[in-house]
């Protein structure tokens, strides 16, 4: 790279939208028409820049952030490829969180994608300016102006067009630039040319042109003052209405694309350049750089930061603000997908990697202590699960391990094992995430997992009360064992836990033996009585027993009380307890009448709903078993539009009919396996 670029120079924009719209083929265009690569790649022949890893060659959609640079009139537009599928959200997060400004792909039809609802929702959420791109113009059946009628039937703020389209579908030729008032054709080796606009459009034009200058007017109040004297605003009027209208969200200009022809590709570029913002950068302040991605590639796990204040400079070292210690960054570089362009110092606003951090993670901060840390990403919780198992006997540390590395790269994906459940439990955005996690796990750590769903962490507790003895009684010649108690259960109110009393009057049981009741009983109640789960929630009382001078000892009254514990459970009217999630499901409106049908056919209650721009938030309480697949319910009953997030809440008694089955299914497995043996 020749030049050092100023941060007023820096443009940083993230591609979102839907996916197959074209996104990745955009940046590998972007990247050719400023001279970047030498030859244009393709995702469908996996040959794309930004899209370099198998499984995106694969499945022939982006699943990491892919970030490469362009050098376009002099400046600097660094691009951040985000994946468009709903799986892959968390790499969108990041992606907004590094960019200032966003380009929206869309696809060429009358027909809204719901990708493009998404993007413009991560839009108005992060309160990002934005540039939507009609890409594939020269494709059959293309269709700009409904494309435009269609986003701005549903989309708030509404789009205009800022560039009008010459020809259609294989016609597609040209571009009319509605700020400038110039009209440019691309010959077949992508360069541009100058010439007057068409006749038939200058009707269309003119209608166009006076759209744009009023939203321009609209943007400021001496320039909507002026535009009401005179009818019109200069260039350079229209130019600052726009960008101050993009950066206050209230406009969003429309520009169209033709990317593996090359059209309005540096058209593109030249729009951003002028109406995109620079970043907000502090060059003059002590270094702080923010590690917004991490990836791996041929060298390692790859830390994408972006500075955010003073150089960072070849082979410093600098303190983690996030969670201590420090780190040097041997080498840095501007990263054009794999490709390492080495780099001696990265200016503030600007965006470059590093390669082996050794506990540097995404949301970090690197840099010097003035004023802490930058504010973590905040990602998305986990909305899918599966209980996962290596094929191959001794293969478990190996898939621990593995999957620890794998989460580090990708905050979206929680690895837990269950003590309750003892399962490895993996939980992720939904089941794509997890099927591509798995397909990493064989690939880069050598380990093939099976998969089931994970068990619910139920709980066991009584109804009523109940009284019985336990009793161990061998007394065949030689030492004995002798020991029987009696107890008395009872329930404690709901998040109690166990209480334990002993009640014994006199020397029934001598006192060094109760606590071996106990213990028996503790035990026994962490294994649970009718179905395997922990039992909770109890009061067990002891209150008699007997015991021998020669015969009893510590083993005796454990198996005794184990023994009382199982009856007297048995007879006080045993219950299972489920655990309740609440969950806040984020749905548009149409589909809102349909999710509370769905959640209430879930054993769930609707606890309010809270609109949102179209949307509703609905919160719920929900039994967690009933939410184990609900992330793929969701997307199919909103279309991809929905999401969701959830928190363990309580326990709540189960309703029999439901718990029957699952004690009944234990007790099968019990007695087979009590008869293998």
């Amino acid at each position: 790279m020749a030049t050092e670029y100023s941060a007023d120079k820096i443009r940083n924009v993230v591609l979102l939208g839907h996916s197959h719209d074209g996104k990745t083929m955009l940046a590998e265009a972007m990247l050719f028409a400023s001279g970047a690569v030498a030859r244009m790649g393709s995702p469908d022949q996996a040959t794309a820049t930004t899209d370099f890893e198998p499984e995106e060659h694969k499945r022939k959609i982006s699943i990491t952030l892919g970030v490469a640079f362009a050098e376009h009139n002099g400046h600097k537009i660094n691009i951040i490829d985000a994946p468009g599928f709903f799986d892959f959200a968390g790499q969108v997060i990041s992606g907004l969180r590094a960019a200032e400004g966003v380009v929206v792909v869309v696809g060429p039809t009358a027909q809204l994608a719901v990708g493009t609802e998404v993007a413009w929702e991560f839009c108005n959420r992060s309160s990002k300016p934005r540039i939507v791109v009609v890409n594939k113009l020269d494709k059959e059946n293309s269709d700009f102006y409904g494309a435009v009628a269609a986003m701005r039937e549903t989309l708030t703020p509404r789009p205009f067009p800022l560039h009008l389209p010459i020809g259609a579908e294989q016609d597609f030729r040209g571009i009319v630039d509605l700020l400038h008032m110039k009209a440019f054709v691309t010959a077949d080796d992508g360069k541009g040319s100058e010439v007057p606009i068409p006749d038939d459009m200058k009707q269309r034009v003119d209608e166009y042109r006076g759209q744009l200058i009023e939203a321009a007017a609209e943007s400021d109040d001496s320039l909507l003052e002026k535009y009401l004297d005179a009818g019109t605003l200069s260039e350079d009027e229209i130019q600052r209405g726009l960008r101050q209208g993009i950066l206050e969200g209230k406009v969003a200009p429309v520009v169209c694309c033709s990317a593996t022809k090359l059209l309005g590709v540096r058209t593109l570029m030249s729009t951003i350049a002028e109406l995109m913002p620079p970043p907000e950068a502090e060059p003059d302040k002590p270094v702080k750089a923010f590690v917004f991605s991490t990836g791996g590639d041929q060298f390692g796990r790859v830390s994408y930061f972006k500075v955010v204040a003073g150089t960072v400079k070849a082979d410093a070292h600098l303190p983690n603000l996030s969670r201590g210690g420090e780190e040097r960054l041997a080498q840095i570089f501007f990263p054009r997908g794999k490709e390492h362009v080495a780099a001696t110092e990265v200016r503030a606003g600007d965006i470059a990697a590093a390669t082996k951090l050794t506990h540097t993670l995404t949301g970090d901060t690197l840099g010097l202590k003035d004023g802490g840390p930058v504010a973590p990403i905040d990602f998305p919780g986990p909305a899918y699960s599966l209980a996962i198992t290596p094929k191959a006997r001794g293969d478990e540390e190996k898939i621990s391990s593995g999957l620890a590395r794998l989460s580090e790269e990708d905050p979206t994906l929680q690895v837990e094992r269950s003590e309750e459940t003892k399962q490895l439990v993996i939980a992720g955005l939904g089941d794509v995430h997890l099927d591509v996690t798995l397909e990493r796990l064989k690939r880069k750590y050598g380990v093939e997992a099976t998969t089931a769903t994970p068990r619910v962490p139920y709980r066991e507790t009584v109804h009523g009360h109940a009284r019985a003895e336990g009793r161990h009684v061998k007394q065949s010649g030689g030492h004995g064992q002798y020991g029987i108690c009696v107890i008395e259960v009872e329930p404690t109110a709901r998040g109690e836990g166990f209480v334990w009393e002993d009640k014994i009057f006199g020397g029934s049981i001598p006192q060094n033996f109760r606590p071996s009741v106990q213990k028996g009983i503790v035990d026994t109640m962490s294994k649970g009585v009718v179905a395997g789960y922990p039992m909770v929630d109890v009061k067990v009382r002891l209150v008699d027993g007997k015991y021998h001078s020669v015969d009893s000892n510590d083993m005796a009254f454990q198996i005794a009380g184990s023994v009382a514990i199982r009856r007297a459970a048995l007879d006080a009217g045993p219950v299972l307890l489920e655990p309740l999630v609440e969950a806040t499901i984020h749905v548009p409106e149409k589909n809102l009448g349909d999710i509370m049908s769905d959640i209430n056919g879930r054993r769930g209650k609707i606890l309010g709903t809270e609109p949102t721009d179209g949307y509703q938030d609905v919160k719920a309480m929900v039994p967690e078993s009933e939410m184990l697949r609900f992330a793929l319910d969701l997307r199919s009953i909103t279309q991809g539009r929905g999401s969701f997030s959830k928190k363990f809440s309580h326990y709540e008694e189960m309703p029999a009919h439901l718990a029957k089955g699952i004690i009944e299914e234990f007790q099968k497995q019990h007695e087979a396996a009590a008869s293998a043996h």
